[in-house]
């Protein structure tokens, strides 16, 4: 028969265990932070999450899982985000495309970029480029242009997703050089890239990083890209605007947006380990390598970025996407 000392010995033990194991337990019982990236595996979007994840994981101390939700342009994965609890266990890793422009060119998409998200903090900046087959004749975009005009069957092009940048280059192209272009839709660059290497497809728009991959690997010629100054990922490659064709001056960013209504000091702790994730050397060389341009932001640079975004497709001056 136990004494009454042994009896308090192992009570005491009992409750000093509970009272260690708690912490433990309640940090093993955290539910799992899903990223949703609204895109198919295998294009830069997805590989970005998945760079991000493990180490977003051990600055938040909980499991963090990728999701693909892929379908008309980013709708999909950004309408399930919007209508996710806002309890900071679902995030949504997009370029701003999907946020912005899909609900201005999709009624049914049921969303609006500043009243049902709340964007957590910037990633990375990037251009789009125009490229062919290296099997193509065409070596500038004047030839393109050219090879379009002689052979109207094959005046087409991809697009990774409808409306955006990607339609504004071809609308560009369609009103400088008198020449009709079909878009061809894809669901994401990675998905516009065996067609584009393989000619099945005269020319592609695509994303700088899957772009600039397959032009070092020498399976492709880009012939222009977005924005107002050159790439320095391609400093060679002339702008649109540099080649006389107006309109083309917008690039895109990639960021994290969570359901509106995110409590502030949630959205606070996801992008201070963000910005510590992305402040680290072997991240930084990595998304160098993918290749993207790195920008990362606090919340407040998070909103900012949105907002133009917003503003710049919302422009009345500027025809529908």
């Amino acid at each position: 028969m136990l004494s009454r000392r042994h009896l308090l010995a192992m009570l005491t033990a009992a409750v000093l265990a509970a009272t260690l194991a708690g912490p433990a337990q309640a940090e093993d019982a955290r539910p799992t932070l899903k990223i949703v990236v609204p895109y198919a595996a295998g294009g830069a979007t997805d590989a970005l999450a998945r760079l991000l994840a493990p180490r977003l994981s051990k600055e938040l101390g909980q499991q963090v899982v990728v999701e693909n939700r892929a379908g008309a342009s980013g709708q999909i994965g950004t309408a399930a985000v919007k209508s996710a609890p806002p309890d900071g266990n679902t995030f949504l890793l997009s370029i701003d495309h999907a946020v912005v422009v899909v609900p201005l060119i999709t009624p049914t998409a049921g969303y609006d970029a500043m009243k049902d998200f709340t964007p957590v903090g910037q990633v990375a900046r990037f251009q789009w480029t125009f490229a062919v087959p290296v099997t193509s004749p065409a070596r500038t975009l004047d030839e393109f242009v050219d090879y379009a005009r002689k052979h109207p069957a094959d005046a087409n092009y991809g697009v990774p997703l409808h409306g955006g940048v990607p339609e504004i280059i071809g609308t560009a192209i369609d009103r400088k050089a008198g020449v009709h272009l079909q878009p061809v839709p894809y669901s994401g660059s990675a998905a516009v890239m065996p067609h584009l290497i393989g000619g099945q497809i005269s020319a592609g728009v695509t994303g700088e990083a899957e772009g600039v991959a397959m032009a070092r690997g020498g399976k492709l010629r880009i012939l222009a890209v977005s924005g107002t100054s050159r790439s320095a990922l391609l400093p060679d490659v002339p702008t649109f605007e540099e080649l006389g064709f107006p309109g083309v001056n917008v690039n895109s960013f990639t960021a994290f947006f969570a359901p509106k209504g995110l409590p502030p000091s949630l959205a606070e702790r996801f992008n201070a380990a963000l910005r510590k994730v992305l402040a680290d050397d072997a991240v930084k060389a990595k998304i160098a390598d993918m290749p993207m341009h790195l920008a990362p932001t606090d919340l407040e640079g998070a909103r900012r970025e949105l907002t133009a975004s917003y503003l710049f497709w919302n422009d009345p001056k500027r025809s529908k996407p």
